[in-house]
């Protein structure tokens, strides 16, 4: 693996590489504060996004509690602890992306520990870190739909417009439309420059960086399609 030499600037020249050449990427990850770049871009880019798409989350919130039928005083009550309850969380949600993105890694370096492969944590958190930029775009990608479109927002499914092959199978619902939703054009291509860089990073084969990638994917899509389980089309 490559020593940890370098420019504080060659990590951003890895960021920008990420999208189209994730071999530079693997290169420039051992440099000094690597991650910084990443890390910095993940929690700025969600939190404005959260921001800008907060009237939609709040719209599917109260969509929510107004189909509990609650009586006036309980209902005006929900919604106000619904409202600050929503406005709270959701800005937590780029420190909670931050978390994940530390919990893969560990879990990687776990599976490539068990094929003889020892990566540092730290070059493996950079490279998600690098490659997360690509899902992001989805983030600013759904935004842009819900605000050209500006239809109601009642159910968390019309938070989630199709970038994948959900876009040819209108229709479905719950559990069938999270798993084909995962899917998405922007987690194919995340997935794949994650193998590439990955290998290249750890000099290992690609069947064995696939291999190394198995919780990155596993996880999410499990907990995306236990909270379908419980959502209203």
């Amino acid at each position: 693996m490559a020593d940890a030499t370098g420019s504080t600037a060659d990590g951003l020249v890895g960021l920008v590489n990420v999208f189209v050449d994730p071999q530079t990427t693997a290169r420039k990850v051992p440099s000094p504060y690597s991650w910084v770049w990443p890390v910095l871009i993940l929690v700025i880019g969600y939190t404005v996004t959260t921001y800008l798409t907060m009237p939609f989350t709040l719209q599917m919130m109260e969509a929510g509690i107004r189909q509990r039928n609650l009586p006036p005083e309980q209902l005006d009550q929900a919604l106000t602890m619904g409202r600050a309850f929503g406005q709270a969380f959701a800005y937590l949600i780029p420190f909670f992306g931050i978390a994940f993105i530390a919990l893969f890694a560990l879990l990687v370096k776990v599976v490539y520990s068990l094929m003889d492969i020892r990566p540092t944590f730290r070059d493996l958190f950079t490279m998600l870190a690098d490659c997360s930029v690509i899902p992001f775009l989805q983030v600013v990608a759904t935004y842009v739909v819900l605000r050209v479109k500006a239809d109601p927002v009642e159910t968390a499914e019309q938070m989630q417009p199709p970038f994948g092959l959900d876009i040819f199978l209108q229709g479905i619902h719950g559990v069938p439309f999270a798993f084909v939703h995962f899917f998405s054009i922007f987690q194919i291509w995340f997935l794949v420059v994650l193998v590439f860089g990955l290998a290249s990073l750890t000099k290992s084969s690609k069947i064995q960086a696939l291999i190394a990638i198995t919780p990155v994917w596993i996880v999410p899509l499990a907990l995306v399609m236990v909270g379908a389980m419980f959502q209203k089309s």
